[in-house]
């Protein structure tokens, strides 16, 4: 059975979801739908790109991926699909797919065309990408559906900036649900600067030297763990990036590192080498 996944900017308050779910539902009753969130910041590309790129590869491979994030569609953001790792995805050249797959070329990249629904359409996601999603849902080609293209847009400017090679300046692109900030500095990247050197990891007054892999490196002794709640940590997360963090932090009671820290997405987190 062939696996859509969501992921879009349109909250649950609104239809809009359910309006694609119908759409879907209309032209294949033999599919699996899977959420994976339409809880990201409006128009925030770099959020969307961020959970998709950390859940895309727990999908079987051939699961088509439909990324309903500034997906409004112009003469210079048009609806594209591709092939990348084994997975399709269906989206807006905004420069998400720059985010999602910065290290892997495309096998087949397309501008879709579909001229009489194009013409008309004030919702891209439902009338261009789910089409895009059943014909291949169905075994159907990508050449079918759009015209080649070499690249899709890049968005270097949400990449971590590299000074000297000794210095790392990043910024936070989430927040998860525990309140922890997550950056765009990746582990790749800390250890290709770092080669192994001291570090310092700072943002305003708050500052780390040290790196854990893990929350329970962080614990010396769990017979007093209730000692290291509410403290903070820098650690590599699951993602694979920098993330500033309060072990068992709590947002709605002592606090996170994003209001304890003063963190938010956008804030810049400094790494400095000696």
């Amino acid at each position: 059975m062939p696996i859509i996944t969501l992921t879009t900017d349109f909250g649950i308050k609104d239809a809009n979801v359910a309006s694609l779910k119908a759409k879907i539902y209309t032209e294949l009753s033999d599919v699996t739908i899977v959420d994976i969130s339409h809880e990201i910041q409006p128009f925030d590309i770099a959020e969307g790109a961020f959970i998709v790129k950390n859940s895309y590869k727990d999908f079987p491979k051939g699961t088509i991926h439909i990324l309903g994030v500034d997906a409004l569609t112009n003469p210079t953001k048009v609806p594209i699909a591709a092939l990348i790792d084994d997975h399709y995805f269906i989206t807006s050249d905004n420069g998400i797919l720059s985010l999602i797959c910065s290290e892997v070329t495309p096998k087949e990249l397309v501008e879709i065309k579909l001229p009489q629904v194009q013409e008309n359409s004030v919702f891209p996601t439902r009338d261009l990408f789910v089409p895009v999603a059943c014909h291949l849902a169905r075994g159907g080609m990508l050449a079918v559906v759009g015209q080649k293209l070499k690249s899709f847009r890049e968005l270097s400017a949400l990449r971590p900036v590299i000074k000297d090679n000794k210095q790392i300046i990043g910024t936070v692109i989430y927040i998860d649900n525990y309140g922890n900030a997550i950056t765009n500095i990746s582990e790749k990247i800390f250890e290709k600067v770092g080669k192994k050197r001291n570090f310092r990891i700072w943002h305003r007054n708050q500052e780390f030297t040290e790196l854990y892999r893990n929350y329970s490196d962080f614990v010396k002794d769990f017979e007093k763990e209730f000692d290291y709640v509410g403290k903070g940590l820098a650690l590599i997360g699951s993602s694979g990036y920098l993330e500033i963090a309060i072990y068992k932090s709590n947002p709605k009671s002592f606090g996170a590192a994003s209001t304890l820290y003063g963190l938010k997405k956008g804030s810049e987190i400094y790494v400095e080498f000696n």
